[in-house]
């Protein structure tokens, strides 16, 4: 049962828009407003699908990380990730609601 477990920890931690968006919410709302993301909220359920979405859905960026297929890529991590933990995120959904992102001026 160990591996099992561990596996699962493995993958929700993989998925760096899920981590992102569960642990520092105020950040990842900050980078999208940063990087003038066309969303203006993240559901929580499904939250790092949807913050991975919304670095594309944007001016594009320059970097290793930025283009499309290691999102894609990161995209399906974080829907694997988001699946195992819909009762946690479901619970914070109906609690919390959406994560604002506010527009700052940089």
């Amino acid at each position: 049962m160990r591996p099992w477990i561990a596996g699962c920890f493995v993958i929700a931690i993989s998925g760096c828009g899920t981590f992102q968006t569960l642990t520092d919410e105020e950040g990842a709302a900050d980078n999208l407003a940063k990087w003038k993301s066309n969303c203006h909220s993240i559901p929580r359920v499904y939250s790092g699908v949807v913050y991975q979405f919304c670095n594309l859905n944007g001016p594009p960026r320059t970097g290793p990380h930025w283009d499309a297929p290691s999102i894609a890529v990161d995209m399906a991590i974080s829907g694997v990730a988001d699946t195992i933990l819909i009762p946690y995120t479901g619970y914070l959904q109906y609690e919390q609601g959406d994560i604002q992102v506010r527009r700052k001026q940089y």
